[in-house]
């Protein structure tokens, strides 16, 4: 297993680092076997991190649409995160946001992708590192 997270690198540093974490929290929903055990310490616990890797690229020239496809074609679970979801503090205005529209009528800033680290590469393997 691995993910790979596709973000807009013109976003700010904390705009980068949200999206990441969301897109992130989205695909270990519902996914069992990701992530280690609690770690106990000496007056303190280490919660879980994840056990596999998690790439985080540019998005570069490619199109959301184009990626989006991708993921779909090597079956990956995906997740696409927006501005409509990175403006609000409320989940259901994010849901009213984005019910019943296409990629092309949302500002997409990142794609998370989470599968079999072959098909992750697959899909992914064209994209530079964010650095």
């Amino acid at each position: 297993m691995k993910i790979a997270i596709v973000l807009n690198d013109e976003l700010g540093k904390g705009h980068l680092a949200n999206a990441a974490a969301c897109i992130a929290s989205g695909l270990f929903n519902s996914e069992q076997g990701i992530l280690g055990p609690q770690i106990e310490g000496n007056g303190l616990t280490y919660i879980p991190i994840t056990k596999i890797p998690i790439l985080i690229v540019k998005k570069a020239n490619k199109a959301w649409k184009e990626l989006l496809d991708r993921a779909k074609r090597n079956k990956l679970k995906y997740m696409v995160f927006t501005r409509e979801g990175q403006s609000t503090t409320s989940y259901d205005s994010y849901a009213e946001r984005v019910t019943g529209k296409p990629i092309e009528e949302v500002e997409v800033i990142g794609i998370g992708v989470l599968g079999d680290e072959q098909q992750v590469t697959r899909f992914s393997g064209d994209l530079a590192l964010l650095r």
